[in-house]
């Protein structure tokens, strides 16, 4: 039997794959006021001890409720279709950074493969319909994200699962045992070594898993969001904000291996990175397996 040696590359999606938060085009397809959706939303966790999860979806539902809006599952997955990503990702041209990466590991072993992960506390149809929309669909082997049930109005209703940062643990132990396998069974191999995992995040509920990974052998790699202004320019100020967040956050705290603007195109630090990380776990494998 040939043997498969796996590498699991595994997002967050708001702020890492995405440069803003999803639930705006939901804002933008109603034509709310955001500052008012955030603010509610905020309210609940901080004075309803709401987690966040649960405090947008149970917004969400209020809008609907009150305003007499409509929000499907297929609304959703239609309004993920509509989201941006960072350079260097979307696959739409049969160009992206996922084609570069499996060059990388088809040139060291054909027994070495890539799978991608994306684990996030949005939600799993807006996810979908974006990774569809960037022709990404056929490099991510599982998102884990926020599930709703519909109500007989075909309005999103009760949550199936939400995935908080907690969760995000839970989900990596699962990506490490394999799909097929329940999370607290007993195994003597993982599917996949968390040595042989990269994980990229860029928040709070990102802290558990970028702890877990480090602990276990694994790769952190925390990312910031370069702010931009209407001429296109960076916008320093801003973008030292969230810098310096993502420093204290990740690296001061020692929770990531590196803190890296979240730009996935060729020559950029963040795709140095991720080809030199997966070089790295490539020459183990073979150097371990000789």
């Amino acid at each position: 039997m040939v043997v498969k040696y796996k590498i699991a590359l595994v997002f967050d999606f708001d702020l890492t794959l995405s440069p803003y938060y999803q639930q705006e085009e939901i804002i933008k397809y109603w034509n709310i006021d955001a500052k008012k959706f955030w603010s509610q939303c905020t309210y609940k966790v901080t004075n309803e001890e709401y987690d966040l999860e649960h405090a947008y979806i149970k917004v969400l539902r209020e809008y609907i409720e009150k305003y007499n809006l409509n929000l499907s599952n297929e609304k959703l997955f239609q309004l993920g279709t509509k989201i941006s990503l960072y350079e260097g990702i979307s696959n739409k041209y049969n160009i992206s950074i996922f084609k570069d990466l499996e060059k990388i590991i088809s040139s060291y072993n054909k027994n070495i493969e890539l799978e991608c992960y994306c684990i996030s506390g949005g939600l799993e149809r807006m996810i979908a319909g974006a990774l569809e929309a960037h022709n990404l669909t056929n490099y991510f082997k599982k998102v884990f994200a926020c599930t709703l049930d519909e109500d007989s109005y075909k309005n999103i209703a009760f949550p199936k699962e939400t995935v908080g940062h907690t969760i995000k643990t839970q989900k990596l132990y699962q990506i490490a045992k394999g799909l097929d396998k329940d999370v607290n069974d007993k195994i003597e191999e993982y599917y996949i070594p968390f040595e042989n995992m990269i994980y990229l995040g860029d928040g709070l509920t990102d802290i558990p898993a970028f702890s877990l990974i480090n602990s276990m052998g694994g790769t952190s790699i925390a990312v910031y969001r370069e702010s931009k202004t209407a001429d296109g320019n960076i916008d320093q100020e801003k973008t030292l904000k969230d810098y310096e967040y993502g420093y204290k956050l990740a690296i001061e705290a020692k929770r990531a291996k590196q803190l890296l603007p979240a730009d996935y195109s060729d020559g950029k630090p963040l795709n140095l990175a991720l080809r030199n990380y997966v070089k790295e776990i490539c020459e183990k494998i073979v150097e371990t397996n000789k």
